[in-house]
């Protein structure tokens, strides 16, 4: 990776008015979800959103600018600046899941509370999660232009959760294809897999296979 285009990524991020107020709003939740008994309930889901949002723009704003065709005549080789962006980016998502736990490891210091462990575990599983949401939504950025690759992460994704269960029902029924459904319960468990591997639920506890996927 080239380090000046990993810190000039990082530093548009938290040089910019938005990335800041959404850091500070992470801060506030990370404060209130102190108060409450289960740890680490509310500011991932935050996190996430930021990740999309910061994903999104990996590629996109160097096609539209024109930036693009000018970093790639000096001597910076394209799968070299790709995955700087995409590591910068993933830093700036990082720097906002530590603001969140640091918060709240503060209020429930403040508030008598304990449950520190899973905080711990919640940041680390974030820290991955990150690095699989930025880099599908950059695959997706390669493909296409503007900001369609967050539009095709999203219908993806809604596809996925969706369709599962509508074929699960659609199984149940007694016509051709709910018995072709029923009889081949493998083309459910594709799904599954392929939703649990590209947008995988964030456990609350530190689990080596989880980790490892």
């Amino acid at each position: 990776m080239n380090a000046i285009v990993v810190q000039e990524t990082l530093r548009r991020h938290v040089t910019n008015i938005g990335y800041i107020t959404f850091l500070a709003f992470v801060a506030i939740i990370g404060l209130g979800a102190s108060t409450f008994d289960r740890p680490v309930s509310m500011w991932p889901s935050l996190v996430w959103i930021l990740s999309v949002i910061c994903g999104a723009g990996v590629i996109g704003p160097e096609f539209s600018s024109g930036t693009l065709q000018l970093v790639l005549v000096k001597p910076v080789n394209r799968a070299v600046y790709l995955l700087s962006r995409v590591a910068g980016v993933v830093l700036a998502v990082w720097l906002a899941a530590g603001v969140g736990a640091i918060c709240e490891i503060i209020g429930r210091l403040a508030w008598g509370r304990a449950a520190y462990a899973p905080i711990g575990w919640a940041v680390l599983n974030l820290l991955c999660e990150a690095v699989l949401t930025v880099s599908l939504i950059a695959l997706l950025g390669s493909l296409t232009r503007a900001y369609f690759n967050v539009a095709i992460y999203l219908a993806v994704m809604f596809s996925l959760s969706v369709g599962g269960g509508i074929l699960g029902m659609m199984g149940k029924v007694q016509n051709a294809f709910g018995r072709f459904i029923a009889e081949h319960p493998v083309i459910l468990e594709i799904l599954n897999v392929v939703d649990q591997n590209l947008y995988p639920d964030l456990v609350p506890r530190f689990d080596r296979d989880w980790t490892l996927m």
